[in-house]
Order: structure tokens, then C-alpha cells, then sequence
């Protein structure tokens, strides 16, 4: 995205509205207030206790129903968790590899084919919730927000409900989908929150960046300052990343999530040896582990180098089935260190 691109979109978020074309002609979203959106929301619940007993789908029984209909699976949820728990070893791996640039190109196109696959999935579950009352009432929700919001030539074009009748709600559905395309996602957020003309504004005062309450924010504003807030949070890191970390999402990502495997394995570290003081300095630690979870918590605490000693530890127990205990490689290497060791102590 180029600077006059970042401009427009920080004006849109700065301004507080949106403007928009459609056949030729100018329109304006404008923010919601407290008081509208209190008033959707009880026309949301009036929906939902008006209709509770009519023949309609409910939300907390749609799963059920989807797996009846073979829409679901009940091995989905753990797919979903999967492909995640993939995704961000891919961000690390990206991040740890990030100076081997045949390792980026092959590991970048393996994260977004996660990532399609995630929102091919959770896509079916969405579009099924429009189908429950719920879904239902949040649309009439959303409808009354809109109505109430959208302008043309400074009036607003819909009256409380869109559907007067069939023409006036495909044209109010025609002007969904072209604010719908005008959705700024995370990605543009994160680089206007990097922005130099953005945090122009943000290190002039960043405790009073817009002039209203923070109560009165939008959405967007609000969601800019809460990303700025994390970018500051990184540079201001004692192991801040450089710059091309930084301005890449996913090597970011792989930042993050690396920073926090180390603290919680820290923190994991520092449970076992509170324990029992002795365990600090042991070479091997065994934990008794009650789960997957817990056992890739427990593998996490150990370094590279000693999951690959596990590694050829184990190749070797199951190819030979009984060894003496000085016959596994780590061990003989370590007694051979202890030998030459003294015999270099001795000759001095």
C-alpha cells in the first residue's frame, strides 16, 4: 500500500465516516451512537423473545443440526485447532528461517493455504447461524443500524426499516455490498498503524490523538490505537525484531508467538524446579505428563540440541531393544568429555 493509499484510508478512520459511490453517486456511513446501538440491541432481544417459540432454528442446537445434515463433522473443531496450532509453527519457522529466502518462499504459500482452509470451514458455520433466530435478529440488528446511518445529500435514505418494499431492499442490499468491499482489514490496519504520516499524529500526543472522549471513539479509531499500542509494545522489547520483521506480518506473527512459547516455557521451567531446588541442574528431568497437551508443554522445555539427543536416544533403544546405559550416544560422549577434561587438568 503507497503513502496517498494509507492517507486516505488514515482520513476515512480520522474523519470518523465513511464515503462511498454508487451509480454515480455520493453516499456517507456514518458512525453509530451509543443510543442506536442500544436501541438495536433491544430490538435484537424484542426479536428473540417475540419468536422464541416459532418454528425457527435455534443457535445452541445448530451444531447438532449441522452434523445431522452433514454439514459438520464432529472431528472439525479439532481440525480447526490443528490447522491454527500449524499455522503458527509456520509463522515461527518463518521467523527463525527468515534469512533463507527459498525456506520464505516455500513456507508463506503453506500459511495462506492454512489460513483458506480455516475460513472455508468456519464459512459453512456462519452462513448456516443466518439460518437460526439468532442469525435472523442480528441481521434486523445490523438493518436498523444502517438505516439510521447511511445519508445522501445529507438525509438519511432509509427510514428504520429497508424493507418497505422489494425494490427499496435490493437497493439497500446493492449498498451493503459496496460498503461491505470498503471493510478495513487487520492487514491494513497493521500498516497504517506503522505508518511514518500515522505515527506523525500518535508520538505528538498520544493521549489525546482524537478529539473526542475514547468513549466516543469508532470502531476503527479504536481498533488503530489498540494496534499502534501493540507496535509500541515491540519496539520498545528488549529483543525488539528488525525492521523487515516488524513491517511483515507473518514473520511478526512468528515473533510474537516465539516470545511467548519462551516465557511460558520459562514459567514452566521455573514450576518444576520449584518443586524441588534440586531438579536446577539436573541433565534429565522426567515429568509425568496427563495429556498430548501436556506432554508437548513438557517437550517444549527442552532446547534443540536435546530433542535431538531424545531423538537418537529413542532410534536406538527401538533398533537394539536392550542397551547398557553407557552405550547411548550422549552418555559415552559426555564420559569421553569427563576423561579428556582431566587428563588436560592433569598435564597442567
Amino acid at each position: 500500500m503507497n503513502d496517498a493509499e494509507i492517507e486516505q484510508y488514515l482520513n476515512r478512520i480520522l474523519s470518523g465516516y465513511l464515503i462511498f459511490f454508487y451509480d454515480n453517486e455520493r453516499y456517507e456511513l456514518r458512525y453509530a451512537s451509543h443510543q442506536l446501538k442500544y436501541e438495536a440491541s433491544l430490538i435484537y432481544q424484542n426479536i428473540i423473545n417475540n419468536e422464541k417459540y416459532n418454528e425457527w432454528i435455534r443457535e445452541e442446537f445448530a451444531t447438532n443440526i449441522m452434523l445431522s445434515l452433514g454439514l459438520w463433522d464432529n472431528n472439525t473443531p479439532k481440525l480447526i485447532q490443528q490447522l491454527e496450532k500449524n499455522i503458527e509453527n509456520l509463522k515461527v519457522d518463518l521467523y527463525k528461517q527468515r534469512l533463507k529466502k527459498d525456506m520464505v518462499n516455500k513456507t508463506r504459500p503453506k500459511i495462506r493455504t492454512a489460513e483458506s482452509q480455516i475460513s472455508r470451514i468456519l464459512k459453512i458455520k456462519q452462513d448456516f447461524h443466518a439460518n437460526t433466530l439468532e442469525g435472523y435478529a442480528s441481521s434486523i440488528k445490523n438493518e436498523y443500524i444502517i438505516c439510521n446511518t447511511l445519508y445522501k445529500n445529507n438525509k438519511l435514505i432509509f427510514k428504520d426499516n429497508a424493507q418497505q418494499n422489494t425494490d427499496s431492499y435490493q437497493y439497500f442490499n446493492n449498498l451493503i455490498s459496496v460498503i461491505n468491499e470498503h471493510t478495513i482489514d487487520m492487514n491494513i490496519f497493521k500498516t497504517i498503524a506503522r505508518s511514518n504520516i500515522w505515527r506523525s499524529y500518535w508520538n505528538a500526543n498520544k493521549t489525546n490523538i482524537f478529539s473526542a472522549q475514547t468513549i466516543d471513539w469508532t470502531d476503527e479509531q479504536r481498533s488503530l490505537v489498540n494496534i499502534t499500542k501493540m507496535y509500541d509494545n515491540i519496539y520498545e522489547h528488549p529483543e525488539c525484531p528488525e525492521d523487515s520483521v516488524i513491517n511483515d506480518d507473518d514473520m511478526l506473527d512468528g515473533w510474537v508467538i516465539n516470545q511467548k512459547r519462551k516465557i511460558k516455557a520459562q514459567q514452566k521451567e521455573q514450576e518444576i524446579n520449584n518443586l524441588d531446588p534440586r531438579l536446577k541442574n539436573a541433565q534429565e528431568v522426567f515429568v509425568l505428563a496427563s495429556g498430548a497437551e501436556e506432554i508437548e508443554e513438557v517437550l517444549g522445555l527442552n532446547s534443540q540440541e536435546s530433542l535431538l539427543r531424545m531423538k537418537e536416544k529413542i532410534n536406538i533403544i527401538k533398533e537394539k531393544k536392550e542397551i547398557d546405559d553407557f552405550d547411548l550416544p550422549d552418555v559415552r560422549r559426555e564420559a569421553i568429555n569427563q576423561l579428556n577434561t582431566m587428563k588436560k587438568q592433569r598435564k597442567s
